[in-house]
């Protein structure tokens, strides 16, 4: 079996809420990715955070966005 044809099988075993969520994954691997800046292009930033507020903003990103909640996908 080719492999568009075993997606496709495994699509079809699916409940609909399922094959639309498959539909939004697969529709997402489409798009191109925007283009960033280089790090260049940020080196004016540089110095505006002394050594503490660093820390701070780090610890708070630890604290709140390094988390996975595996019932919400």
């Amino acid at each position: 079996m080719d492999i568009r044809a075993e997606i496709a099988a495994r699509v079809d075993k699916l409940p609909p809420d399922l094959q639309e969520q498959v539909l939004r994954f697969v529709s997402s691997l489409g798009t191109a990715p925007q283009a960033g800046q280089p790090g260049s292009a940020l080196r004016r930033f540089s110095g505006y955070l002394d050594h503490g507020a660093a820390r701070e903003m780090t610890e708070a990103i630890e604290e709140g966005c390094e988390q996975v909640d595996a019932v919400d996908w």
